[in-house]
């Protein structure tokens, strides 16, 4: 036998700091659901004696936490902490400061978010329940775009996005709609940033362009309920080059904006 002493640890042995227990205890507490959406984070004096810290440890921990977009710190004369339940454009804001480290183009993003949403498409129109459900929404947003095709562009736009975005939320698949979600956040705060501007100056589309984009959303819409997946694919593969052509007024070449992202959560 060697007389080496055999090492108990590759390596030192970290010790957790006080903020870092405290963050992650309400952190868990977040995403495990025991604290909703909306919810208030007791008042700091409140914090201080139920975990026992001090006063810098537990800021420092609620401004971890903040910098997580899983709080908000109000402060003044209300003060306290707004819970928020982590979602698409709370890892949006991460993963579009990860492109912009990158020197990530818009146009990269669209292109990932034109492979991903015709497989939401796919996977809508392979579900049972999708009349009653999918469709039955899709409609909905359908109906409400061809109310304001002589109306207001800024309404129009946003009907119209909501149909992309049931889409994505009503494919069954928890992990693609979270990635798919993130694109499209990201490449939204682009576009409405667009139209809030170009908006001032007169009309987005015209009425023949927004009947072409509607009546996209009413194919797809009709190829999910007769679950033929394959063809709905194909369908909004087609729907989202044209969306990228509407869509000229986001330079493509422009990198990611992570601040702007962080801003519309």
């Amino acid at each position: 036998m060697s007389d080496q002493p055999i090492p108990l640890a590759d390596r030192r042995v970290r010790v957790a700091r006080v903020a870092d227990v405290v963050a992650d205890r309400i952190r868990e507490l977040i995403v495990s659901g025991e604290l909703a959406d909306g919810d208030r984070l007791p008042r700091l004096d409140v914090l201080l004696e139920e975990f026992g810290v001090s006063g810098p440890s537990m800021r420092e921990a609620l401004r971890m936490l903040e910098s997580e977009g899983l709080i908000t710190v109000q402060r003044g004369s209300v003060g306290g902490a707004v819970v928020h339940r982590p979602d698409a454009r709370t890892a949006a804001y991460i993963v579009a400061l990860v492109l912009r480290s990158r020197n990530t183009e818009l146009r990269d993003v669209f292109e990932a978010m034109s492979l991903l949403e015709p497989i939401c498409a796919m996977l809508c129109a392979r579900r049972p329940d999708r009349k009653r459900t999918v469709v039955r929404e899709l409609r909905m947003h359908n109906a409400a775009s061809r109310r304001l095709i002589s109306g207001d562009d800024l309404a129009f736009n946003q009907a119209m996005t909501a149909f992309h975005e049931t889409l994505v939320q009503q494919c069954g698949s928890k992990t693609l709609t979270l990635l798919a979600g993130i694109l499209e956040s990201i490449w939204l705060v682009n576009e409405q940033a667009w139209a809030q501007g170009a908006s001032r100056q007169g009309p987005l589309l015209s009425k023949e362009q927004k009947l072409e984009r509607l009546e996209h959303h009413e194919r797809i819409c009709e190829l999910i309920r007769e679950g033929k997946d394959r063809e709905v694919v194909q369908a909004m593969t087609d729907h989202i080059e044209v969306e990228f052509i509407y869509s000229e007024w986001v330079d493509p070449e422009q990198p990611v904006d992570a601040q702007a992202v962080r801003l519309s959560r």
